[in-house]
């Protein structure tokens, strides 16, 4: 059997001692140094524990559905565009307990010195301001950092402000933390321009989990991203000597997220 080539099961495959601990059938795809699963993050996560790091963006619960368009074409585009991804529309306490819920479940399945990087964005209901910070502080995690990441490009042309064209990256820590010295020039500002995918409504750049997957792990280290989308973490992690665990609930995006990390394993990365 090629190793690049796609396994799809009714139950996880075993691992070794002391890695990622596995206990719910579910379908997956595997290759070498790498598991995906399509399903729900809280209810696969809570089964997981070993993982050396976390590099995550969840969906920002943007309620596209009750969006008034400025009659802007590019905003046009990006609210299609958006509403063709997640359903992302939830009362927004119910949104801040499932996002405490995953992070503290995140928490429990790591070992620790992991650390978990949180991409998330300032946002605005009723004309109030909602920071991520509030439901943050509200889980088991430590702050060690909030990171800027400047898009240099914005969407949100409708509102009666600067329009906004950064997004927050959080560093969440336990008491302590693994740390890679050479990683400090990356600074606190990280200007990277945003990578439109036709894929999928809302990706991060590689850079983005490269720089955080470099700075807080170890090659060999298994890094986890809860919201796997079409598996940039995965890329990243795979380009740098890391395993990854991937989960992913939408059909879609997690058959191209395959799709992708079987040609970046191709090329010849070993893990």
């Amino acid at each position: 059997m090629n190793d690049t080539q796609t396994i799809l099961t009714s139950t996880p495959p075993e691992t070794e001692k002391g890695s990622a601990c596995w206990s719910a059938p579910i379908c997956s795809a595997s290759f070498p140094g790498v598991s995906l699963y399509h399903g729900d993050s809280l209810e696969i996560v809570p089964k997981l524990r070993g993982i050396n790091g976390v590099v995550t963006s969840p969906p920002y619960n943007q309620k596209i559905d009750s969006f008034k368009p400025s009659g802007m074409h590019k905003e046009s585009r990006w609210v299609e565009k958006i509403s063709q991804g997640y359903a992302d529309s939830m009362p927004e306490s119910d949104y801040q307990q499932w996002q405490i819920e995953t992070l503290n479940a995140l928490y429990d399945a790591t070992d620790e010195t992991a650390s978990c990087f949180y991409n998330h964005k300032i946002r605005w209901r009723d004309g109030e301001l909602l920071i991520p910070l509030e439901w943050l502080r509200r889980t088991k995690w430590k702050m060690r950092q909030e990171i800027i990441w400047a898009r240099n490009g914005s969407c949100t042309m409708n509102a009666r402000m600067f329009a906004p064209s950064d997004e927050r990256i959080y560093w969440l820590r336990k008491e302590t933390h693994k740390w890679n010295q050479e990683c400090v020039s990356y600074m606190s500002v990280w200007n990277i321009a945003s990578q439109p995918s036709p894929e999928h409504p809302c990706v991060y750049p590689v850079q983005i989990p490269a720089r955080c997957i470099m700075a807080t792990t170890d090659p060999g280290d298994t890094v986890l991203d809860p919201y796997m989308g079409n598996g940039t973490t995965g890329i990243a992690a795979i380009r740098a000597g890391r395993k990854f665990v991937g989960i992913e609930k939408d059909e879609r995006h997690f058959a191209n997220a395959v799709e992708r990390i079987r040609r970046e394993l191709s090329q010849g990365v070993l893990l």
